[in-house]
């Protein structure tokens, strides 16, 4: 489906992947956009390979949690867990509303090469231009939802 898109259609869908049915996720953006640029800033870096086909798998964790007044003191927060926090969710909040978990990784390494392989006939030399341009595409797509958005 993703081959298929135009530029605008794949907009449009990140837009959909951020949107939760009511709006758009707009405190997703931010997170994801600083992990796109570190991971792109480490792909400058390396020096030799190519990732052929790979993919990136941008996740969120898509439970909100409101935001709500501490009445209780830090130390019992720390105790704790996720599950218990979320028994306790009208007393106590321990992630505000903007924290959301947010990932973005490199998958999908069937085709990958370095010059370090073996098996490879060709001997590749410096960044791996094409993922950086790709990344960077990505980055500046998911930037103008954030801007079209009043993020």
């Amino acid at each position: 489906h993703g081959r298929k898109l135009s530029v605008q259609g794949f907009k449009e869908a990140l837009y959909q992947f951020f949107h939760n049915g009511r709006y758009l996720r707009r405190e997703l953006l931010g997170p994801v956009l600083k992990k796109l640029t570190e991971l792109k800033a480490v792909l400058e870096r390396q020096e030799s390979y190519r990732f052929y086909s790979s993919s990136l798998l941008v996740i969120y964790g898509g439970k909100e949690r409101p935001e709500v007044v501490l009445d209780s003191d830090a130390e019992d927060l720390e105790d704790l867990s996720e599950e218990s926090a979320d028994e306790f969710a009208g007393a106590y909040a321990y992630k505000p509303i903007g924290a959301s978990s947010v990932d973005v990784r490199m998958i999908d390494f069937a085709h990958t090469t370095c010059r370090l392989y073996g098996e490879d006939t060709v001997v590749h030399e410096g960044q791996d231009a094409g993922y950086i341009f790709g990344l960077q595409s990505l980055i500046d797509i998911v930037t103008e939802i954030s801007e079209e958005s009043g993020e």
